[in-house]
């Protein structure tokens, strides 16, 4: 019952009585202790040789034998004594010193292969005491046989006696009934005097010690009151622990405090997978943010598609530390998880938790703009319901209260909506049941039941298996914007209160009436209006934009410029009015750019975006050849784009905008940070798109650049149209006349004679700058003043000594301050305008950061 082999002892207190010797002839000899070597080896499985060894003595050290031989020793005193606690010292076993507990006594080994020891003679209570610390937990009991009852007072004659005369004094009164009780009385006394007895030693930690080695007492007294010629082997009493019964209460109790530490095996597993699916999410927010997620959309990406690769992919990396959880449990063959019924529901468990948690996060992604943020915040909230409720629920299964039961009843199934809990409370009724098995099977009863069944961890499975299809299409829908439908805001029309542009009003009339069905781009009065504004951030526009054009659209922060290039890539949805690509509306369709993933090189990039686009897989790698070469971009090509300049960044941009040959590109802001050379450059590459009949729509803050790329432009004032043509076009409408430079000879020059001339000669002009011998003059535009500039000073530059002059027209800067004075919206609309999140599409609590100048492609 405690492992093999055991040491025993014996002690024969009666050498002299032959009842007692024959009792201790049946211990030391054949069969032995208990039943093990009975006739027919009645308990198998327990070795039993054919006979004993002989007595002997183990050899001990010479000055432990000096020790015995020098000192005076009694039975009282047998040897050295041991030191036990003091009040300044405190321990747990005698201190004994050497030869305490006296000289190894007699020994042999047993047939049932225990060492029995021969304490006849010794001081068996110092003896046993003095040598527990080497010997204990081995020793767990032995006999002690032909003992002296000490509380035996009276002989048998003597009982007999006071019997006989208490006979006497009640013969009056006697009768039968009086009769029979004095005899059993006598007869109870008498087998109460016997002097000769058998002591049964035991250890009390062994828990069945004491019956154990009473058996061996009944059977060592059996065997030796045996008849003459009797094989003791054939005869003996076995001993079955019949334990009683455990109530319900007192079974689920015990299975509860054994499955205590398996709670806390649950609990680190929670907190170990609560990490891993909030890391799922930064990825994803990383993408949203820089657009790059968008990009993927319009180049071709389903959104369901897109989310079940991001689904697929999580899955097989939460597959990993899922596999090392099941590892470690297999290498501390923990038998709740890892026993052949126990290990198919831990492995579901698990892969379920990845499978229902997962789409969990994805939401979150909608949500958060700061991917550290969503992560801390993500996995506080795994923690806080996965290691609470799994916490709670155990201990009210501790408080025997019906009221407590009910409701942690409700809790249970309360909680089973979040993966976390069906993980924790799943691994805890693992345990508690193999923890009732294990106490049943020592009744001998099965009381296992299947951990896949409802009530254990079935319902924890089908609970993390709807989950896991709901979440996910909930992140579908959210996608698709199903739950914040776009509501059209109306909002005053500022472009109604002013008379409208006689150009706008022509390229209106024109849009209107089909002039431009056959543009690439055709814009159909646009709006847009945000929430809690009273005017719109777009009024109401409308342009054609024809093949190889490029047209530019210039204001300062806050006209609406870049709120209408959102509407027109989808970015956001508008209030009103549409947009049409080749006849297709844009605003869900055409992508946004400047989405450079840091971790990819420029190839990649090309490559990846090639491959969504449709290009062929046999010329991918060409085409992204041919866009390093063009935006000449060779020397950095294999380097992540992480490690770019400002300049090769908005070049890659650039050449990811040209994959694929849309017909038209959006370009905002595209050259803002580059060096001149660079930026010339890229002005060549934009002509070059224009050149091949591709039409490009642009926004920048250098005029010098709208000058050398645009076509056509328009000026956004109030969110509206405020001018449109080409830049000839707008400088002779709307510039201030002409600025005359002349330069005066002589010394010193002569100038008042000038002044006085152009005074004169040209009513209206304005002094501007005057220098040593230079003059600037402003002149107003009218009607053939070009041809009177220069006949006047041609005619009179001989008299004025004027050594030479020039003439030019306002330049588009001042055109652009013109009408820049118009714009009322202070600087916090402006930012308001072009910033802004709209409250009929996003989610409300969605950040969304200042927005750098963007590349844009169709």
């Amino acid at each position: 019952m405690y492992g093999l082999p055991q040491t025993t002892f014996y002690s024969n207190d009666g050498p002299g009585n032959a009842e007692v010797s024959k009792v201790v002839e049946t211990l030391v000899n054949n069969p032995g202790f208990g039943t093990r070597c009975m006739t027919g080896d009645p308990i198998p499985k327990l070795p039993c040789s054919s006979a004993g060894s002989d007595w002997f003595t183990p050899p001990v050290d010479s000055s432990i034998t000096d020790i015995f031989l020098q000192g005076n020793w009694s039975m009282a005193n047998p040897s050295p004594s041991c030191q036990c606690s003091t009040p300044k010292r405190t321990i747990m076993l005698p201190d004994c010193s050497p030869g305490a507990g006296g000289l190894p006594p007699p020994q042999r080994i047993q047939n049932t292969t225990d060492t029995l020891l021969d304490l006849t003679g010794r001081n068996m209570t110092d003896f046993l005491v003095k040598t527990f610390e080497n010997t204990g937990k081995t020793r767990l009991g032995g006999l002690s046989v032909g003992g002296v009852n000490s509380q035996v007072r009276m002989s048998e004659a003597a009982i007999e006696a006071s019997f006989r005369d208490l006979r006497e004094l009640i013969s009056p009164f006697q009768d039968n009934v009086t009769h029979q009780i004095l005899q059993n009385a006598e007869v109870l006394l008498k087998k109460l005097g016997t002097r000769d007895n058998v002591k049964v030693w035991f250890y009390n930690q062994a828990w069945h010690g004491m019956a154990s080695f009473l058996s061996v007492a009944n059977n060592a007294i059996l065997r030796g009151n045996l008849p003459a010629g009797t094989d003791p082997r054939s005869y003996g009493i076995s001993v079955s622990n019949h334990p009683l019964n455990l109530t319900k209460a007192q079974l689920s109790y015990a299975a509860i405090a054994t499955t205590s530490t398996d709670v806390v095996v649950s609990i680190c597993v929670i907190f170990a997978m609560s990490f891993i699916p909030a890391s799922f999410v930064l990825f994803l927010i990383q993408e949203r943010v820089n657009k790059a997620k968008h990009l993927q959309f319009v180049s071709g990406v389903n959104p369901a598609v897109y989310w079940l690769a991001n689904f697929a992919w999580d899955m097989c990396n939460y597959i990993v530390p899922c596999l090392i959880v099941i590892v470690i449990f297999l290498c501390f063959q923990q038998k709740a998880y890892v026993s052949p019924p126990n290990l198919p529901a831990l492995i579901l468990l698990l892969v379920m938790y990845g499978w229902s948690i997962t789409p969990m996060m994805y939401p979150a992604s909608f949500i958060f703009s700061v991917p550290s943020t969503a992560y801390v915040v993500l996995t506080c909230i795994n923690l806080f319901i996965g290691i609470n409720g799994s916490i709670a629920t155990f201990v009210m299964e501790l408080i025997n209260d019906d009221n407590v039961s009910r409701i942690n009843d409700i809790v249970k199934q309360v909680l089973l909506i979040f993966p976390h809990f069906c993980l924790g409370r799943g691994l805890i009724d693992m345990a508690k049941n193999q923890a009732m098995a294990t106490l049943f099977s020592s009744f001998g009863e099965d009381r296992f039941q299947d951990p896949l069944s409802w009530d254990m961890v079935g319902k924890n499975l089908c609970a993390m298996s709807i989950q896991g299809a709901v979440m996910f299409t909930v992140t579908i829908l959210i996608q698709y914007k199903f739950f914040c439908k776009p509501r059209l805001v109306s909002g005053k029309s500022l472009s109604g209160e002013e008379k409208e542009d006689v150009d706008v009003a022509r390229e209106r009339e024109r849009v209107h009436g089909g002039g431009a069905e056959s543009d690439l781009l055709r814009i159909c009065d646009l709006t847009k209006v945000y929430s809690r504004r009273s005017t719109p951030a777009v009024d109401r526009l409308c342009v054609g934009v024809p093949p190889a054009e490029c047209f530019g659209l210039l204001g300062i922060n806050g006209a609406g410029k870049t709120t209408t290039f959102k509407m027109l890539t989808g970015d956001i949805p508008v209030s009103g009015g549409e947009a049409f690509l080749n006849g297709y509306r844009t605003w869900d369709t055409v992508p946004q750019f400047d989405a450079i993933d840091e971790l990819l090189t420029g190839r990649e990039h090309l490559e990846l975006y090639a491959r969504l686009r449709g290009v062929p897989e046999k010329e991918v790698a060409k085409v992204a050849e041919w866009g390093v070469q063009k935006l000449g971009l060779v020397k950095y090509s294999n380097k992540s784009a992480g490690t770019y300049s400002g300049g090769n960044k908005r070049k890659l941009s650039t050449a990811i905008a040209l994959i694929g040959c849309p017909p038209v590109v959006f370009l905002d802001e595209p050259t803002t940070g580059m060096d001149p050379k660079a930026r010339r450059f890229l002005w060549d590459c934009i002509l070059s798109v224009i050149k091949e009949g591709r039409s490009v729509i642009l926004t920048s803050h250098s005029m010098e650049e709208c000058e050398a790329l645009c076509t056509r432009m328009a000026i956004m004032v109030n969110g509206a149209f405020k001018c449109l043509g080409s830049i000839q076009h707008l400088k002779s409408r709307f510039g201030d006349g002409y600025t005359v430079t002349v330069r005066v000879g002589g010394s010193p020059p002569a100038l008042k004679p000038v002044e006085d001339f152009v005074q004169q000669g040209f009513p209206g002009s304005v002094l501007k700058e005057k220098h040593h011998n230079t003059l600037q003059y402003q002149l107003p535009y009218t009607e053939g003043a070009l041809a009177h500039i220069f006949s006047q000073f041609t005619r009179h530059q001989q008299r004025l000594q004027v050594e030479d002059y020039s003439v030019s027209q306002t330049t588009l800067d001042q055109v652009f301050v013109n009408f820049a004075r118009q714009q009322h919206a202070e600087e916090e609309d402006a930012r308001t305008f072009d910033n802004a999140v709209d409250t009929s599409d996003e989610l409300p609590l969605q950040a969304v950061g200042t927005r750098e100048e963007h590349l844009k492609q169709v």
